[in-house]
């Protein structure tokens, strides 16, 4: 099974589909926005209160200890550009253990695929310029 960490833009239908059929399992922390279809809330990086401000106390997972970033960050946020947001989507997607990241961010995260994997062994991948690749993924 695959578990894919859902950015901001990277819930696609067929990413519904897949998980409907048990092939992915989607983790996110709403850093930005709550995303109510993704199947799995995980502690969010140096989560500021403003950013936390999508969680409840009831959903919000783990301890105060699990939002300390991991010491990739600030790797990974230079990978981004500085783009902190995107560090902190990154670095909660490998400190839950995701394999695949599924984002529709061009510019600073997908553009650096190559970096991130070498960096944390997650696989970015592109909604929905990739989906057909995730599909044959899930179904190998």
């Amino acid at each position: 099974m695959i578990h894919a960490y859902i950015d901001t833009g990277g819930l696609h239908p067929a990413v519904r589909a897949l998980e409907r059929a048990g092939l992915l399992h989607t983790y996110h922390y709403p850093f930005e926005n709550r995303n109510a279809k993704v199947t799995t809330i995980v502690p969010g990086p140096g989560a500021t209160w403003e950013q936390s401000a999508h969680v409840t106390w009831d959903t919000d997972p783990g301890t105060w200890n699990d939002d300390e970033p991991s010491a990739l960050f600030e790797q990974l946020r230079r990978v981004v550009g500085g783009q902190q947001v995107d560090a902190q989507h990154l670095d909660s997607a490998f400190k839950a253990g995701c394999t695949h990241f599924l984002t529709s961010d061009k510019g600073d995260i997908w553009s650096n695929r190559d970096a991130i994997l070498e960096l944390t062994g997650i696989t970015v991948l592109h909604m929905p310029l990739q989906v057909a690749e995730l599909e044959a993924m899930c179904k190998v």
